[in-house]
């Protein structure tokens, strides 16, 4: 099975690939000339494999499990960024003020899930950004086995930048204190790219343990 953007798509945006996925489609084909967030959640979704170019279907999608998906919530802080660099890797302009939108998507019963949190800006300081986030951001997933988890850096002001970003499948995410790598627009980690990063917490919440609460 093959799902492809619409000719009528003539502006090249991309669809959410989430719904195919979570159907088994075997090739979810997007436009790749066009940097949105359906492009990075592609992205991530490859790299769970290694880049190689295909990723098993989960056993819930498979029809090999018949059990339905255990609850599963994640509880998230942004604690700090590190050599954050500016818009497209300018080496000129004005220091950027920093903030990370952070967004899960899911997919329940057919259904598309976008739940978006959001730091707050650190002004003028994209070397070593540190965010006093005093709540979780708290992410219930219907669907562990297809949910994308994505950061997105910002730089706030008149017209907001993308910086970088990173998605990650739900599946692959541990607890803990975690440094999270981030890439540019073309999902490459080359020059002032090379060593941007996010310090997150994470903690995760299943089954009996979701009812505390």
């Amino acid at each position: 099975t093959r799902t492809y953007p619409s000719a009528t798509r003539v502006d090249s945006s991309n669809y959410s690939p989430m719904s195919a996925w979570s159907a088994g489609c075997q090739l979810v084909a997007i436009n790749l000339q066009t940097s949105d967030y359906a492009k990075r959640l592609n992205d991530g979704r490859f790299r769970e494999n290694g880049g190689c170019g295909y990723v098993l279907k989960p056993p819930s999608i498979s029809g090999a499990v018949d059990s339905p998906s255990q609850l599963f919530v994640i509880h998230l802080k942004v604690l700090a960024g590190y050599c954050l660099p500016k818009p497209r890797g300018e080496k000129r302009g004005e220091c950027i003020n920093p903030c990370v939108h952070v967004c899960l998507y899911d997919v329940d019963g057919g259904r598309e899930i976008e739940i978006n949190r959001q730091t707050d800006t650190v002004n003028n300081n994209g070397f070593n950004p540190i965010w006093n986030q005093m709540d979780d951001f708290k992410f219930k997933v219907q669907n562990p086995d297809v949910a994308m988890l994505q950061l997105s850096v910002w730089d706030k002001g008149v017209t907001d930048d993308f910086i970088a970003s990173s998605s990650i499948p739900v599946s692959c995410i541990r607890e803990g204190y975690r440094g999270v790598k981030l890439f540019d627009e073309n999902h490459t980690r080359s020059g002032p790219f090379e060593c941007a990063s996010l310090l997150i917490d994470v903690k995760i919440k299943k089954g009996q343990d979701v009812k505390m609460w």
